[in-house]
Order: structure tokens, then C-alpha cells, then sequence
């Protein structure tokens, strides 16, 4: 377990080193639990015309797009020094033609990892400082 969260440590900290890079080249951004995430937004002129295809067709075509989105993003990793070490955490779509896309750690979810952290074990510590202040006095 402790390796897990020495390679989330370094994948976090190389993720943060690359923020402006992954901004700037696929407009991702990265959050405290070392996801990366983005809405990606399918162009009409890949679709074509809408009202002549079927919702299947479209989704089709833009399943097509977000995994070409996603590969390109994973040559970046890749040569960022973290390969086999993220995976898709949620592919959702928000709109006709937007994809929600997070990507994270793979060895386990970082975001169960942050909640734990966040809102049980941080209240534990305050309330247990608090208490022993009390003491004190």
C-alpha cells in the first residue's frame, strides 16, 4: 500500500509540473486529487450535417473523437515519464456534441483517496487538536 502512495505522490507531483503544458496543448486542467479533466467538444464539420444522421451515428462519430483526444493525451503522459500509470476514471456526455473526459492514477481512485483524507480523517485531527487543547488548559 505505501508503494500505491509513493507512486500517487510522484504522479501527482509530475502531473502539477505539467499543468500549463496540459492547459495549453489539450485544455485540461488538474484538481488536488491528480485527476485531469476536460470537456472536449466535438467540431460540427466532423459530425456533418445532424439532422441527417441517426443519434447512434453520432455518438459513434463522436466516440471516435474523444478516444483520438484521449490517445494523443496519453502520448503526452507517456513521454511525461507515467506510463501504465492513468487511466479513464469517466467518459460522460454533457451535451449534443461535449464529453466530459477525467482522467487519473489507475493503481486506485484518487478521488475516494482525497474524500477519505478531506472529510474524515482532517476532521478527525481538528477535533482531536481541539480536545487536547482543552486539556491542556
Amino acid at each position: 500500500m505505501f508503494k500505491k502512495l509513493k507512486l500517487f505522490w510522484d504522479w501527482k507531483k509530475s502531473i502539477k509540473s505539467k499543468k500549463f503544458e496540459l492547459d495549453q496543448k489539450f485544455g485540461a486542467r488538474v484538481d488536488n486529487a491528480g485527476r485531469i479533466y476536460t470537456v472536449i467538444n466535438v467540431p460540427e464539420e466532423i459530425v456533418g450535417e445532424a439532422y441527417s444522421l441517426k443519434k447512434s451515428d453520432i455518438d459513434r462519430i463522436s466516440e471516435n473523437f474523444v478516444r483520438q483526444y484521449y490517445v494523443e493525451l496519453g502520448k503526452f503522459l507517456n513521454t511525461c515519464g507515467q506510463q501504465e500509470m492513468f487511466d479513464v476514471y469517466q467518459i460522460k456526455k454533457v451535451d449534443k456534441y461535449s464529453y466530459l473526459l477525467v482522467v487519473g492514477y489507475k493503481l486506485f481512485d484518487s478521488t475516494k483517496y482525497y474524500n477519505r483524507l478531506y472529510y474524515v480523517i482532517t476532521p478527525i485531527v481538528i477535533i482531536s487538536s481541539i480536545i487536547s487543547l482543552f486539556l491542556i488548559f
